[in-house]
């Protein structure tokens, strides 16, 4: 008489040493999928504004200076000026204005895009406070720039401080006859012209045209944070160290500031 064989199968024990094989793998290749879909998210950023820096280029030689600084106008209810200027004209698509590590406008990229919102020109006061009204246009508005009276614009018209924001106004920012000729720019033997920013509108190939700061809310830690960034010669970076970028050297300017590395 043939013996019917032991039906092959898994214990439970065995079950469990499985489960928490694939737990521990999970919690090991987690992080790496992370930084992977980030850094990719981080290139594709750097396309876009690669995009962003060829239609600055035909923008200014059909009107002989770049776009001015943007500002939310009220009464029409949408951006003018910086980024946003280069739609429908020079960017066929609203989606060319929006970074994919946007987070501000989920749930309103109908709405963003209708109020001609970008990702580059800066940090708008949703980015800050999720708790207010979209339909409100205060909330669409830059946010302030802590104890200033500068606003989180990071599209490079009047020049930036040393931490990476677009000088407020006409009056706040550094120019001739009314401040010196800094020592950063001295020190290159150029001149007021070569000042890296989109007021001039002859600005040098080292001028970064945008960072984006979209990207900083992956990294836990302060000193981690990077941003991308793109300059007017169409060199790009896909992560720029913010820490870095924000200390002071001993010439009195940040790397933010002079644009020289």
């Amino acid at each position: 008489m043939k013996l019917r064989g032991r039906r092959a199968g898994f214990t439970l024990v065995e079950m469990l040493v499985v489960i928490g094989i694939i737990v521990v793998l999970v919690a090991i290749l987690f992080p790496v999928f992370t930084t992977a879909r980030q850094k990719a998210a981080m290139t594709h950023c750097v396309g876009k504004m690669q995009q962003i820096v060829t239609a600055l280029k035909s923008y200014q030689r059909d009107h002989h200076r770049y776009p001015p600084q943007p500002y939310y106008d009220d009464d029409r209810d949408m951006y003018i000026g910086g980024v946003s200027a280069l739609y429908p004209n020079y960017l066929d698509s609203r989606d060319a204005l929006i970074c994919p590590s946007d987070r501000t406008i989920t749930q309103l990229q109908d709405e963003a895009k209708r109020r001609g919102y970008s990702s580059y020109n800066g940090v708008i006061a949703l980015a800050e406070d999720s708790s207010l009204d979209p339909a409100n246009d205060a909330s669409w508005h830059f946010a302030p720039v802590s104890g200033t009276t500068g606003y989180k614009i990071t599209y490079n018209y009047y020049g930036y401080d040393n931490d990476g924001w677009d000088s407020y106004t006409d009056a706040t920012c550094e120019q001739p006859g009314t401040t010196p000729l800094p020592a950063w720019l001295a020190a290159e033997g150029k001149s007021w012209k070569h000042y890296p920013r989109l007021m001039n509108r002859y600005a040098p190939d080292n001028t970064v045209v945008v960072h984006c700061v979209n990207h900083r809310e992956f990294y836990n830690r302060e000193v981690e944070k990077q941003d991308t960034l793109i300059r007017l010669g169409g060199d790009a970076k896909a992560a720029i160290p913010v820490n870095e970028w924000k200390q002071v050297e001993s010439n009195g300017a940040s790397k933010f500031k002079h644009q020289q590395y």
